[in-house]
């Protein structure tokens, strides 16, 4: 991630959300077709193997991140106006994938997201214990009806178009929701993988 946190600091101007989109709409079909993942697996070479949806959409927004220009977050943390402010600055209109997801990170970093929110909103990375059988599932819904995509078809991302969007499921995410979710780094942390 290349946003960072300074005493003072400006966003830069060349930061500003014209000139940043880099598709039309917000570019998540890319992701979800999954006709086109199908045709990836058999494009495979023998004994090849495809990440997750998710990992193909993170490896993606990391080439676009690269070339963004570096945000300066206000100091303040949580619902502050400073920080919707900046956000509603650098985010505004119709979002792209990926500024969806860079927004969603600078809310975590923000305070206004939690680790967990942030996992919740990607939908992919998150660990379940099942207290009765002591074991481990991600949190993809078997039933899904394209359970092979991991679960991206179902993370709440993956239904925003506008910072609104992410405000507004953010207000509502309670971590009390979750009480039988960890993230991977926390299950990570206490030794349980």
């Amino acid at each position: 991630m290349r946003i960072t946190g300074k005493a003072g600091a400006r966003p830069s101007p060349y930061s500003v959300p014209k000139g940043r989109r880099t598709e039309s709409g917000p570019g998540w079909e890319k992701y979800l077709d999954v006709e086109a993942q199908k045709r990836k697996m058999e494009a495979l070479p023998e004994g090849g193997s495809l990440g997750s949806v998710f990992m193909q959409f993170e490896d993606d927004y990391k080439a676009w991140k690269a070339g963004q220009p570096e945000l300066a977050l206000p100091e303040a943390q949580g619902w502050t106006e400073e920080n919707l402010a900046f956000l509603k600055e650098h985010y505004a209109g119709d979002l792209s994938a990926f500024e969806i997801y860079d927004a969603l990170d600078a809310m975590k970093e923000l305070g206004i997201l939690s680790e967990k929110g942030l996992r919740c909103a990607e939908g992919t990375t998150m660990v379940r214990l099942d207290m009765k059988s002591g074991v481990f599932q991600t949190s993809v819904d078997p039933d899904s009806k394209a359970a092979w995509l991991h679960g991206f078809d179902e993370a709440p991302m993956a239904g925003f178009h506008r910072l609104e969007d992410l405000l507004s499921w953010a207000k509502d995410f309670r971590e009390d929701d979750y009480p039988d979710f960890n993230t991977g780094a926390e299950a990570m942390a206490r030794g349980w993988i």
